[in-house]
């Protein structure tokens, strides 16, 4: 997650404690906006420490990137996989529908 999208979430999630703070507190208008705004404004200072400490001590060379060609042979070959399973799967049930056939067929032929 970027930096500026955790504190916008963090402020986001504040602007609503903050108003279900207020209304369960029970609090007038000029108290209700006081509230909310306060408790917002904490949360986006907190998200914005948060983000600062991270980038601060974050070392970009110890950073691991995944290898990309590597992850979609794997998923080439599970893909693979799961397109014979489908196969087989399809084969056994044509080969069970045609054996209820013979069964109805046999079941008619007797009656």
């Amino acid at each position: 997650m970027r930096g500026e999208n955790f504190i916008f979430f963090l402020a986001s999630s504040g602007f609503f404690i903050g108003i279900i703070f207020s209304i369960l507190h029970d609090f007038d208008v000029d108290k209700f906006i006081f509230a909310t705004f306060l408790i917002t404004s904490l949360f986006y200072l907190l998200g914005l420490g948060s983000v600062t400490f991270f980038i601060k001590y974050l070392d970009l060379k110890k950073m691991i990137f995944f290898d990309k060609e590597g992850i979609d042979q794997i998923l080439d070959v599970q893909i693979k996989e799961l397109e014979k399973k489908e196969d087989f799967i399809l084969e056994s049930y044509e080969f069970i529908k045609q054996i209820e056939k013979e069964e109805l067929q046999i079941l008619k032929n007797k009656s």
